[in-house]
């Protein structure tokens, strides 16, 4: 059994009421809640201190965990907050292998996605995976206001050296690094690569929404719940 954690508290400031915006015809909240309810090994819950947020993860078949108002700051750890909904969840009896994060503000993931995941979470030796993407970027950085590339001059951007990143579609960690080690990763993550166009809508402002409902438009016949 896996056990798939959706934090979602009621404050944000660049977006309010983000978590229960509307997209594409449903709350944020409901896309997450929807794509965990496709797995038979995986029970959802929905982390939050907020009524509003409650009343929609049940209304989508979610049980809620309450969080306490001092996990639900701006600054909070969604460690801890994990390690909370999971030692909840615990106490009522469930044993899980292993505890997948689903981040609302991440709502496309495609199912063969999600199985991709959990199989080799279960089937290869690690503490913990996540989705990454792949970019060829001409990187740098920036000192005393002038760029440091760190490539070579009239390199084409096809060929610059890869960057990988973590964009926060799903992340999945061994039950016990996160409660006994208290950790997200562990020492050994596994990398799931994720294709374009998933991994560009990422809700945190009111732009994000018009992209992201782009995306959707194009990709919804790839999402059996949708």
């Amino acid at each position: 059994m896996i056990l798939a954690i959706i934090p979602a508290r009621g404050s944000s400031k660049r977006l309010p009421g983000k978590n229960i915006a509307p997209f594409g015809g449903r709350p944020l909240l409901w896309w997450s809640v929807a794509l965990a309810r496709q797995f038979e090994h995986v029970h959802c819950v929905v982390s939050t201190e907020d009524a509003r947020i409650a009343a929609v993860a049940e209304e989508a078949g979610a049980p809620v965990v309450a969080r306490p108002t001092a996990l639900a700051g701006d600054d909070s750890s969604i460690t801890e907050v994990l390690i909370h909904a999971a030692q909840e969840v615990r106490a009522q009896g469930l044993a899980f292998e292993g505890v997948l994060l689903l981040q609302p503000t991440n709502p496309l993931r495609p199912c063969a996605l999600v199985q991709a995941a959990i199989t080799r979470f279960l089937n290869e030796q690690c503490d913990s995976l996540i989705s990454v993407s792949r970019r060829s970027l001409k990187t740098g950085s920036v000192s005393k206001g002038l760029f440091l590339r760190n490539y070579a001059v009239d390199t084409q951007s096809r060929l610059a050296p890869p960057t990988f990143y973590e964009n926060g579609l799903l992340y999945l960690t061994k039950t016990p690094v996160l409660l006994e080690r208290r950790s997200l990763y562990g020492d050994r993550t596994l990398a799931l690569e994720v294709e374009r166009p998933f991994d560009e809508v990422d809700i945190d402002e009111p732009v994000d929404l018009l992209v992201g409902e782009a995306v959707l438009a194009a990709v919804r016949h790839e999402l059996s719940y949708a």
